[in-house]
């Protein structure tokens, strides 16, 4: 049996996530339980990955990693590559690659970062020279096609350094019934749209707004804004700008997003720009609920237009309008959209294909 690939990866979370489920924590537990891969995780103490990698049986060292680039840090990786002979820093995040960087130098480890979302990169930006222009990266792994082809834009040199690997979803983590929403009263027969997105600007809410304006006042929709502060004047201005501030529902922060989303019958994602591969998107295709969304990033990849939802225009609020009221005339359809949308993440973005592109990436480093 050959030996095993040595790998350190290297992560932080610093703040919540809508949904404490992380893809890479799956992605690298499927590593670890290949066989082929001897695999450690740094990452910040109190990370959400924790009890999921301990729980597998994969090895824990913490760090702050609180720092763009920190002596400590940098100290502290370089100690873990030297002692232990890694042959592969996987990096995935921009704390995690600054420091990464700085680490590997002078090391024979390779070093791969990861990329999840289009845009915010320039050559003139020195900034962009410690994450994705970093000359010591050997290779780039994006979440999304859309995202290599852009990042290929601002690479020097070898274009084949980024390279796409989509994200790993598993069945498993969709068994929960559909949230209960029984609190908000919403009308019978009420047409659910979620969307779930830590609401910064560019996810598009105000687009969402202004296409409810656009849709009859006597509909029977209900939007389910997971993510957005009940209490906050921004999101009761943009609730007030829908023309239909009683349909519009704030429900902040929720563990429970993914079932928020199945409780649903369609969800939205209207980024007006940089996205990557959705993972509220996958989730609630993964409860068999469809999605409109902006073709934008990696969003055309996630939905097939006109089999698993639709994609629209970015920022034109009027297409996602007639988007919604499409699948709000025509149930069936809707439904059979769902039905496809859950195959199509059963089929595309499994997390056996995410550990096997993986897998594939560092046996052509190392070869």
């Amino acid at each position: 049996m050959s030996q095993k690939i040595k790998v350190l990866a290297v992560t932080h979370h610093g703040r919540k996530n809508i949904n404490p489920i992380r893809p890479e924590a799956s992605q690298i537990i499927g590593m670890h339980k290949s066989g082929l891969v001897d695999v450690t995780v740094m990452c910040n103490p109190g990370s959400t990955l924790i009890p999921f990698l301990e729980a597998e049986g994969v090895k824990v060292v913490t760090d702050p990693l609180d720092k763009k680039v920190s002596i400590d840090t940098i100290r502290a990786i370089r100690k873990y590559i030297t002692e232990n002979d890694i042959q592969i820093l996987h990096l995935y995040n921009n704390i995690a690659c600054s420091n990464g960087c700085f680490a590997a130098i002078g090391t024979k480890a390779k070093v791969i970062a990861y990329r999840g979302q289009t845009g915010n990169i320039s050559r003139f930006d020195p900034t962009s020279y410690l994450t994705m222009l970093n000359p010591r990266l050997d290779k780039i792994i994006c979440v999304a096609k859309a995202i290599e082809v852009d990042l290929q834009n601002y690479i020097w040199g070898d274009k084949g350094k980024a390279v796409t690997v989509y994200k790993g979803h598993d069945q498993s983590w969709y068994q929960n019934p559909p949230a209960n929403l029984d609190h908000l009263n919403l009308p019978e027969d009420s047409f659910k749209l979620s969307l779930v997105a830590n609401l910064r600007p560019r996810k598009g809410l105000h687009v969402l707004m202004d296409a409810m304006k656009l849709l009859p006042d006597d509909i029977n929709i209900d939007v389910l804004l997971v993510g957005a502060d009940p209490k906050s004047e921004k999101i009761q201005q943009m609730i007030a700008r829908s023309g239909k501030p009683a349909r519009v529902h704030a429900l902040g922060y929720r563990e429970d997003a993914p079932e928020v989303a199945a409780s649903s019958d369609l969800t939205i994602l209207p980024t007006t720009k940089r996205e990557g591969l959705c993972r509220a998107v996958l989730e609630a295709n993964s409860y068999s609920v469809p999605s409109i969304v902006s073709d934008t990033g990696g969003n055309a990849e996630l939905v097939a237009d006109g089999e698993t939802g639709i994609v629209v225009p970015p920022s034109d609020a009027e297409a996602l309008a007639d988007a919604i009221l499409k699948l709000y005339n025509d149930r069936q359809l809707c439904k059979q959209y769902g039905v496809a949308a859950k195959q199509r993440v059963i089929d595309k973005f499994n997390v056996e294909q995410g550990v096997e592109a993986t897998l594939k990436c560092y046996k052509e480093l190392l070869s």
